[in-house]
């Protein structure tokens, strides 16, 4: 459960990002301190449920997409995973998949 610690944090950083908010604009909206949300967004402590359920509320985030954490693994391990997804694909989708990849090529 330790390992969960950054993935969350990671997780409320980039809800908080996505919706523009500083840290502290971000804290007002869910009643928590600026210090408890910088400890959780670097993995030092986890959110209690209460703060995880107002985040989920106020910024239309489900249960499912808040706790999806695989597209947050390191950098070695996504390209791993992204690799097998590929590698087991007809020749068709990979051209698909390779003309979507080329559009972020800029």
């Amino acid at each position: 459960m330790n390992n969960d610690k950054p993935l969350i944090g990671k997780k409320i950083k980039e809800i908080r990002k996505k919706n523009n908010l500083t840290q502290e604009g971000f804290c007002e909206m869910i009643g928590i301190e600026p210090s408890s949300l910088s400890n959780v967004e670097n993995g030092k402590s986890f959110p209690s449920m209460q703060t995880v359920l107002k985040i989920m509320e106020k910024f239309k985030v489900s249960a499912q997409d808040f706790f999806d954490f695989k597209y947050l693994m390191d950098e070695k391990e996504l390209d791993t995973q992204i690799f097998e997804l590929i590698k087991n694909m007809t020749n068709e989708k990979k051209q698909i998949i390779y003309r979507i990849i080329k559009q972020f090529d800029l």
